[in-house]
Order: structure tokens, then C-alpha cells, then sequence
């Protein structure tokens, strides 16, 4: 199975959660779902101004294996889907990079050869089911930070998380050209695009497509 390792989402999701954890006044608990090689981790506790504490899970275990290794013993990782390793806990931080983009562009890509996406039509699949059972692993107050990727139907997404939260404060779109497999796949890609499932522009002969990050309070 092919793993996750850090890209722009990934980067993205750094930067924006160095900012928020840095800003607090107290010592954090931060779960990362969906970690991968354990990148986004990785990077917060080495550039964290306080001693937080720090789990992330992946529901591949061999993805585990991997961040570990990276990370060594300063991170808990667990394996499993979403939240059923963490029963029983709760944070004052979480951060979601499942996958979050539209099954037929996850079909056709190298991103997601010999990974589940799972996401469905609007590639919101996971990202539902993490908002509707949110609330039993979140502290009051707590945030939840997830990137929003022109690859999923953005509109209903940003609905879902402002219907949810008090708060959503969104980065500005990161644009970034898209592969060679989408150019090959156009067709297909421009109907899920009419039926506003991507969002992606055409500019100096290439397809774009953007990232940015949602910061949502509870």
C-alpha cells in the first residue's frame, strides 16, 4: 500500500497549525487524523513553543509503522479509521488530512494508487462522518482544522463546517497546476466540474486547481 507523505495539502496544513498552536496560552492536546507518514505531527512538536501533547492515527497500519520510525516515541500513534482509536479521549485540537476529494479524481490519479479514498461523489464522505462525531473527542472551545481542496465539492463543505461550528476562518486559495492525468481525463473531469463536484480553471494551457484551510471553532 502506498502511503501519504507531505505535499502541498500537507505543508498547507503546517503553517496554518503552527500559527493557531502557538497563539494559545496553554498546553495543548492535538489528534491528527489521516497523519500518513506522520509529517504534520512531526513538524508541530518540532516547532511548538510549549511541551503540547501530541496523537495521530492513520487507517493504514503500515503508514504507522512508517511515522513512527519518523517520529520516534515524542507522538502516540494509533491505528485505525477516523476516530476509533481514540475512544474516550478528548482535544483541544484537531486536524483532518483524510482523503477529501472526489472518488473519480482519486480513481484516475497517481495520488491514490493502492490507497482507499472512499469519499464519494462530493468527497465529503469522511469529512462528514469526522463532523458528526466530532463533538465526543473536542474540549469546549476546541478547533478543528482541515484543508479545503478544489477537488471536492468546496461550496457543500464550507456549508457543512459553518453550519457546525461558531467560527470558520478560511486561508487564502494556494493554486497549484494539476497533472498530467487530468489533462488526459478532461471529458470526465469538465462534467464533474458542471455538476459542481471539483472546481478547477484552465490558465496558460494548463488546469488549475487550489488548496486552502478551513480554521473552524466549536
Amino acid at each position: 500500500m502506498s502511503i501519504f507523505k507531505e505535499n502541498l495539502t500537507s505543508k498547507l496544513l503546517q503553517e496554518t497549525s503552527i500559527k493557531v498552536l502557538n497563539k494559545k496560552n496553554s498546553i495543548s492536546k492535538i489528534l491528527e487524523l489521516g497523519c500518513g507518514d506522520g509529517n504534520i505531527s512531526k513538524y508541530l512538536q518540532k516547532n511548538q513553543k510549549r511541551k503540547n501533547i501530541f496523537c495521530a492515527s492513520d487507517i493504514s497500519n503500515i503508514a504507522i509503522k512508517l511515522a513512527k520510525k519518523n517520529c520516534g516515541k515524542k507522538i502516540n500513534f494509533k491505528t485505525g479509521d477516523l476516530f476509533s482509536p481514540w475512544k474516550g479521549s478528548r482535544f483541544n485540537i484537531i486536524i483532518s488530512d483524510v482523503s477529501s476529494i472526489n472518488d473519480q479524481v482519486a480513481l484516475f490519479s497517481p495520488w491514490y494508487k493502492n490507497i482507499r479514498c472512499l469519499s464519494g461523489e462530493d468527497g465529503l464522505n469522511n469529512i462528514k462522518k469526522i463532523i458528526a462525531n466530532i463533538e465526543k473527542y473536542a474540549e469546549k472551545n476546541s478547533l478543528f482544522i482541515i484543508p479545503v481542496i478544489s477537488l471536492c465539492n468546496t461550496s457543500k463543505l464550507i456549508n457543512l463546517l459553518r453550519k457546525k461550528f461558531k467560527k470558520v476562518s478560511l486561508t487564502k486559495k494556494t493554486e497549484w497546476p494539476l497533472p498530467l492525468f487530468f489533462s488526459k481525463n478532461i471529458k470526465k473531469f469538465k462534467i464533474l466540474k458542471k455538476q459542481k463536484n471539483i472546481e478547477f480553471e484552465q490558465k496558460f494551457g494548463i488546469y488549475i486547481a487550489y488548496t486552502r484551510v478551513a480554521i473552524c471553532k466549536l
